[in-house]
């Protein structure tokens, strides 16, 4: 299967997903391909900082078709410039009805990834083009929002 096959087969699966099961369950699926079939993937995030997240990011888009990404990184954040999605690139140009949610799959899937490597994930844009942000947490009880928890606290 070709990477623009692929781009067909998600995006009729997170119709299915969302038509049959609803939404809920959608960002459950998501988040779970984030936090379980990426757990490799996050631990090296983990273990080697925002440099290794560009090299990752770098490395998935240079076989992507069409793709035209631009990633840096600073000491604590990658960064994903991302000018054209391939997959909706690809979706567009074949004439494909595509699910209004599709970058959504992007905030839950790198969202369970960046929490699982301690970061915190930021998406702007989408539809074709977005910018991407992994930042790294500096402190162990800082959530992903960015605020610290307190561990102490009750409701």
């Amino acid at each position: 299967m070709s990477a623009p096959d692929f781009y067909f087969a998600i995006n009729d699966i997170f119709r299915h997903i969302h038509d049959v099961h609803g939404k809920d369950r959608l960002i459950d699926y998501w988040e779970s391909l984030g936090r379980e079939h990426y757990a490799k993937r996050n631990t090296d995030w983990k273990t080697g900082g925002p440099e290794v997240v560009v090299n990752d990011w770098r490395n998935y888009f240079a076989k992507e078709p069409g793709a035209e990404v631009e990633v840096s990184y600073t000491n604590d954040e990658a960064l994903l410039d991302i000018r054209v999605c391939p997959a909706i690139k690809h979706l567009r140009d074949q004439q494909r009805d595509i699910v209004p949610y599709f970058c959504e799959h992007c905030d839950h899937i790198c969202g369970a990834q960046a929490e699982a490597a301690g970061y915190r994930f930021k998406r702007s844009g989408g539809m074709g083009s977005c910018r991407q942000r992994f930042i790294q947490l500096r402190h162990p009880n800082e959530n992903c929002t960015g605020t610290a928890k307190n561990p102490t606290s009750t409701l």
